[in-house]
């Protein structure tokens, strides 16, 4: 994991855990948005003959949303779950990302209104660019999550 130029590990950021721990680091958080990087590994979801799929984009975006959110609610907060509802544009610009290959994420928020928001992110290495995506995200409270919880929509 990186430890340079003022990165803060991201575990502590978000609750995706073991394989689903996908960005190492983050920097640079501000209320609006934050840059976050990993080292793709064939551990990783979506891993076949050397490389992982570039849909894994998306969820790499995800995390760094989750600890953009997290950063947002102060020091020592825990990290909360959250929902991805919705892929509004998506563009690939390669269909695989090879093992090695060194990420930088970024996120903006575009707009939202209180427990529903719009992120911006974009994912590429040192040489290429792989992904641009829209992402709606909600935060929701306990008490809703407790009652998807129930009915085992999660």
């Amino acid at each position: 994991m990186e430890q340079e130029q003022n990165h803060i590990p991201a575990e502590p950021l978000i609750p995706h855990r073991r394989r689903m721990k996908l960005i190492d680091w983050v920097k640079r958080p501000t209320q609006d948005g934050l840059q976050a990087g990993t080292i793709v590994t064939e551990e990783w979801p979506l891993y076949d003959n050397g490389e992982v799929s570039s849909i894994i984009c998306i969820e790499l975006v995800a995390q760094a949303i989750s600890a953009l959110s997290t950063w947002r609610r102060g020091e020592g907060t825990e990290p909360r779950l959250g929902l991805l509802v919705g892929v509004k544009e998506a563009e690939f610009s390669k269909s695989t990302v090879p093992v090695g290959t060194r990420l930088h994420i970024q996120v903006n928020e575009v707009y939202h209104a209180a427990d529903y928001a719009v992120f911006e992110g974009k994912v590429k290495s040192d040489l290429d660019s792989f992904c641009k995506v829209i992402i709606q995200a909600m935060e929701p409270g306990e008490e809703v999550l407790s009652n998807l919880k129930t009915r085992q929509r999660i």
